[in-house]
């Protein structure tokens, strides 16, 4: 398996959601394990957390941050679930993308 690359700087608050779509992906294609989505989604979520965000994107922080949390979670994503939880992710980053304006 492949590995990905860590979200490193963060310009803007929907380079932290495209990270996110890439990752989902790529797990959806098999290229990377859940423990090391779930790992890089921790440390992503800090850098998150440190990004000052625009005026924009103060509204959708801690949404753009709660994503990250859910996407340290794929590890527990068995089953049935794993579908559901699969498809609400995609949505969700796909709604705050539309958000803030670059989806």
């Amino acid at each position: 398996m492949n590995t990905i690359a860590p979200l490193n700087a963060i310009k803007n608050l929907n380079d932290a959601v495209v990270w996110m779509k890439q990752v989902l992906d790529a797990y959806e294609e098999g290229t990377v394990e859940p423990k090391e989505i779930s790992h890089l989604a921790k440390r992503a979520q800090k850098r998150i957390e440190s990004y000052p965000p625009t005026d924009l994107e103060k509204e959708h922080k801690d949404t753009v941050i709660d994503l990250s949390i859910s996407l340290s979670t794929i590890d527990r994503a068995e089953g049935n679930f794993e579908n559901f939880y699969l498809n609400s992710l995609h949505e969700e980053l796909d709604k705050v993308s539309n958000l803030l304006g670059t989806g």
